[in-house]
């Protein structure tokens, strides 16, 4: 078997080249790692360097769209004498299109990878009303899907399909001692820390979660929020005891994670979202520290085990009087719920890898 990765460079605020982050980098590493020949070609959006490199087995290439490198790497793709077996794309609608076009010339399977609802995308258009999205999904001899949300609701429109959740990379993510994480953040080890690390947006909750920190230090708790993810500009995060480490690296992120005596995850309900297969859960779970999470199909449909182990400790969505009332629960209960090998990218590679195979 020979497969061809072709996935966006930067997506969810992230770097997959230099922080090998999310699905897009670890499928196809751990592919390669265990002997499938495999190739990533991250298609970038920002910058104008090309880039070419090794990580262990798996061989990547990095081509701008701006200066126009990556029309030349499409013909070079198209004209190798190694031709793939799979063409797998994923990212957005575009990079779905450029994968299939591909795909058809090289008479390769190809393989849709829907991570989120690409057609939700600021930048996807449909020109003379044109739904490249659906055409994709019609098109391609197998998806993938991130939830069982977004493969119910797409059921009907595609040949076959396989859910592929979003995993973890478990060197990153496990569990730390607490005062080592805090020493390494130059954080106080004697003080409560809540945390939340994601998208500062408001769907996920983050003016729900501000607005239950309030409540709490009006109750006179004095609780810390640590916060890190990528803010929006009318977010106003300057509040007492609120500590904002800013977009943390990749690789920084787990520390701030294990800092804390509680981890949030509030999240709104909103069409884009409960579709989702957040791996922000996943990864909470591997740290090993009490979750306060909203009621959402995101954990629900997702993590049913785990919403089940919570279910007395998940506030209503939407409801800071309510996260607030969680928060103090959780602080006293320190309820853990389960994490599982499962998770990893190691083992949904695996799986998935298989039953690519069979179909």
């Amino acid at each position: 078997m020979n497969i061809l990765f072709i996935g966006k460079r930067f997506y969810t605020n992230r770097d997959a080249l230099t922080e090998k982050y999310g699905r897009i980098y670890q499928l196809p590493y751990h592919w390669a790692k265990a002997g499938v020949d495999t190739k990533l070609w991250l298609i970038d959006y920002h910058s104008t360097e090309f880039i070419a490199q090794q990580h262990d087995s798996l061989a990547i290439i990095s081509t701008p769209v701006k200066n126009g490198s990556i029309i030349k790497q499409y013909w070079q793709e198209s004209k190798s004498k190694k031709k793939p077996d799979i063409i797998i794309a994923s990212g957005d609608c575009y990079i779905g299109l450029l994968g299939y076009r591909l795909a058809k010339q090289l008479n390769a399977k190809f393989v849709f990878d829907v991570y989120d609802k690409y057609d939700e995308f600021g930048g996807y258009i449909k020109p003379f009303w044109f739904d490249l999205y659906k055409y994709l999904l019609n098109k391609s001899d197998i998806c993938l899907f991130a939830s069982k949300a977004l493969a119910e609701h797409h059921q009907g429109k595609v040949k076959k399909f396989i859910i592929v959740p979003n995993g973890i990379d478990d060197e990153l993510f496990k569990p730390m001692d607490k005062n080592e994480a805090r020493k390494q953040l130059g954080l106080d080890e004697d003080k409560i820390y809540i945390g939340y690390f994601g998208t500062l947006d408001v769907d996920r909750g983050i003016d729900d979660l501000l607005a239950a920190h309030a409540i709490l230090l009006a109750e006179g708790n004095k609780y810390e929020l640590l916060i890190a993810g990528k803010s929006r500009q009318n977010l106003d995060i300057n509040k007492p005891r609120v500590n904002y480490l800013g977009n943390l690296a990749y690789n920084r992120v787990p520390i701030a994670m294990a800092a804390c005596n509680l981890l949030t995850l509030p999240y709104r309900r909103s069409a884009y979202l409960d579709m989702a297969s957040s791996c922000k859960i996943a990864e909470y779970l591997a740290i090993k520290v009490p979750i306060v999470a909203t009621r959402t199909p995101n954990i629900e449909t997702n993590f049913e085990m785990q919403f089940m182990q919570l279910i007395n400790t998940l506030a209503l969505p939407n409801e800071p009087e309510s996260l607030s009332e969680k928060i103090k629960l959780q602080l006293k209960k320190k309820i853990i719920a389960n994490s599982s090998p499962e998770y990893t990218y190691k083992s949904i590679s695996s799986k998935l890898i298989k039953k690519i195979d069979h179909y």
